[in-house]
Formats: C-alpha cells, structure tokens, sequence
C-alpha cells in the first residue's frame, strides 16, 4: 500500500454513487444471457427476463436502499454449488468443476455495484496493459497487441515467451488489501462498507445428484 501515494501525486475526487432509475434495471436485465438455471429461489434469467417491466419499480427501490445502507443482503450471499464432471475417475472429487448458481436477481445488484465502481477507472487508476473484465479489452485484444508489437516475428526471429497462470486466481485476492486500496481511490464510506459486507459472509450448499 505504501507505493500508492508515490504512484498517484494528486487526491482522487469525492465518489459519490447514483442512485438507481428503473430503465437502468430494465436495461441491465435485458443485458444478462438468457438461462434456464436458477438459484435457490427457482427464479431462472429467462424468467426474471419475462417479468421485469412488472417487477423493476420494486427492484430499483430494493436496490437504492442497499446502496443508502452499506448493507448487501445476507440472502443474497447464498448461492447452490452445482459439480460437473470433467474427465476422469467420476470418483475423485478433484474431476469435477464446481458451477455457483445465485440467484438471478443477485446479477442485477452485482451489474449495479460495478457500473459504479468502475467509475474509478475515469481517474487512469487502471493501465493500458491490464486486459479481461473490461470493455474493449479483452484477451483476444491481449494476444493481437502482443504479437503486433514483436517485431522480432516480423523479424523471422525466434521468440521466447513465459505465461504464468495463477491457480485459483481470485481465490488468492487479499480482501483486506482490496478494500484499502478503493478506499486510497476515494471508494469509502458506505460504499466501502457494501463492497465489505458483499465480499463477506458468503455461504454455499453443494448439489449433489444420486443415480
């Protein structure tokens, strides 16, 4: 944390999120891949999809009062952890893919809290060279400029490479460090305490079909 303050000289501006309007839930629900899974509620995205212009006046009103409070809903921390066999021995445990199915209207409180805290970005807290989970950037994106800029290739030279792919990437984030740091970019307050209260407290039920 210490190199923050030398990496950015100025202070970041006050964030202060907007509240939420109904076209944005519409809009946000409209967004979300059409499926047939559903959390613990029995509520499917096709479902949810169905409904939402009936439904969206009380799901902004939900979804400004987690904003106001600080709090993420503790029924929304469950999620039903489904496991899919990959290859192998249908014996080991270590052969199956864990899928977490939430609830469907948690993805529209997720997309909500990340369109707000992305805002950070306008402030160049990102650099050019981070790609994956932002918009035009992909690593599709990644690979291009990679190979574009290696004008050994063009060359006809060989070239060496070193990739290093973390197991369980976001399994080692430090949450704490998290938290500090959006706080260093002006994320604090209630803010802060929503992104705390929806990183903690997750619980999860496996299931598990017998034949």
């Amino acid at each position: 944390m210490s190199y923050l303050p030398r990496a950015f000289n100025q202070p970041f501006p006050t964030f202060n999120p907007k509240f939420v309007t109904s076209k944005e839930i519409e809009d946000i629900t409209k967004s979300i891949k059409i499926k047939n899974l559903h959390g613990y509620d029995g509520i499917s995205t096709k479902m949810l999809k169905l409904s939402i212009h009936y439904i969206s006046s009380p799901l902004t009103y939900i979804c400004n009062r987690i904003l106001s409070s600080g709090i993420f809903p503790t029924r929304l921390r469950f999620s039903e952890v489904k496991p899919i066999f990959k290859k192998g021995d249908k014996n080991y445990m270590s052969n199956y893919r864990p899928v977490s199915l939430l609830i469907s209207l948690s993805q529209n409180f997720d997309k909500v809290i990340y369109n707000r805290v992305y805002h950070i970005n306008n402030n160049q807290v990102l650099v050019n060279e981070q790609f994956g989970f932002r918009h035009a950037s992909s690593r599709d994106i990644a690979s291009y400029k990679l190979t574009k800029n290696m004008t050994a290739l063009n060359n006809e030279l060989l070239v060496g490479g070193i990739f290093c792919d973390l197991h369980k990437a976001f399994d080692c984030v430090n949450h704490d460090i998290l938290l500090s740091k959006m706080e260093f970019y002006s994320i604090s307050g209630k803010v802060n305490n929503l992104i705390e209260s929806y990183l903690q407290d997750r619980y999860q039920g496996v299931l598990v079909d017998f034949y």
